[in-house]
């Protein structure tokens, strides 16, 4: 969505620093308040000589010294991109943030600051280096039961290109059913017209309706609408205006119209939030899936996904560590995945 955007790429460096470390870390440091605080320095003067990142692919440990008999003070998963201010033989000289404990007055302290440490040579590598793996693609942020309701693997671009479709058969914009005027849009429904009002100055508040357009097999109209850091595409009915069912992104219907994809590019918690819906005889839609998938993420400008059949789709992606190159813009090294519901 394009008043998310510019969001976006400014979550781009806020989430670097921490969005590659693992969630289960070592055990800190324990030391004398004076020790730590001896220990930790400012960086901020330092210059970075490279961004490089972390290719082994079990990741690697952050150590205190150029040696791997020193502590090791965390530990940076596959693919997260490191400030490289040094290099010592086989080693490169690091800024991270680290966290440690020490003991003040009797009592155990947690602290974290900027620290020079260490990571091994061996262990880095470019970003071209970082690719999805077919042990990354189920993984979840929640641990969803993904397997068996869909299957996915890697494809390539040729078969991705294959099912590239330029229409969508059941969003259709219907112009004279719609207005808009100031900040005010209008759309015609069964029983009269439904007004809708943007507030696109309202900071915090802020809400923008957009038309999508309509969807006749639910008898349904859809609208993109913006929030202040965030956004959703709503259904509403085209009989009385009520709200039929919120996705979370552009939805996707297949072929037969039996299903529903819609997948948002989530850039706080780098992670692709995934919806899978069924259309019911009855034109009722009931959700099936709800999963945010953590290494892979939907690629931008455009997005782009397609379905190869009734019940296969194609998707453009990154892996979430690589989805910035290394001057922070959306990289475009892209990979494919292909998705089919079970």
């Amino acid at each position: 969505m394009i008043f998310l955007f510019s969001a976006f790429i400014a979550l781009s460096c806020s989430n670097s620093e921490t969005s590659g470390k693992t969630e289960k870390r070592t055990e800190e440091v324990n030391s004398s308040e004076k020790a730590a605080v001896a220990k930790t320095v400012v960086v901020y003067e330092i210059p970075t000589i490279k961004k490089l990142f972390i290719t082994k692919s079990s990741g690697s440990y952050i150590y205190e010294k150029p040696d791997k008999e020193s502590t090791v003070l965390d530990t940076i998963e596959y693919g997260y991109k490191i400030d490289v201010i040094g290099e010592e033989e086989n080693w490169y000289q690091i800024k991270e943030r680290i966290g440690r404990s020490f003991v003040r007055n009797g009592q155990q302290v947690a602290s974290s600051g900027w620290e020079v440490v260490y990571v091994p040579k061996a262990n880095v590598g470019q970003l071209t280096q970082i690719k999805l793996r077919a042990m990354d693609l189920y993984k979840t942020l929640e641990q969803a039961q993904v397997k068996g309701k869909v299957e996915i693997s890697l494809i390539g671009k040729e078969e991705f290109e294959k099912a590239r479709s330029k229409d969508d058969k059941f969003i259709i914009q219907q112009n004279a059913l719609v207005s808009s005027k100031d900040s005010v849009l209008v759309v015609t429904i069964a029983n009269g017209k439904k007004e809708y009002v943007s507030s696109p100055n309202a900071e915090e508040s802020m809400k923008i309706f957009n038309y999508v357009g309509h969807v006749g097999l639910l008898n349904a109209y859809l609208l993109a609408i913006g929030y202040y850091e965030e956004g959703e595409h709503m259904l509403y009915s085209a009989d009385n205006g009520k709200e039929i069912i919120s996705f979370n992104d552009y939805p996707y219907f297949s072929p037969d119209g039996k299903y529903v994809v819609s997948i948002y590019t989530n850039p706080y918690s780098y992670s692709s939030d995934f919806q899978l819906y069924k259309v019911e005889s009855d034109q009722k839609v009931r959700k099936v899936l709800d999963a945010s998938f953590s290494k892979w993420m939907v690629a931008l400008e455009p997005q782009e996904i397609f379905w190869l059949d009734s019940s296969t789709l194609v998707v453009k992606v990154l892996h979430a560590q690589a989805f910035w190159d290394e001057n922070g813009g959306l990289n475009n090294d892209y990979q494919y995945l292909k998705i089919k519901i079970l």
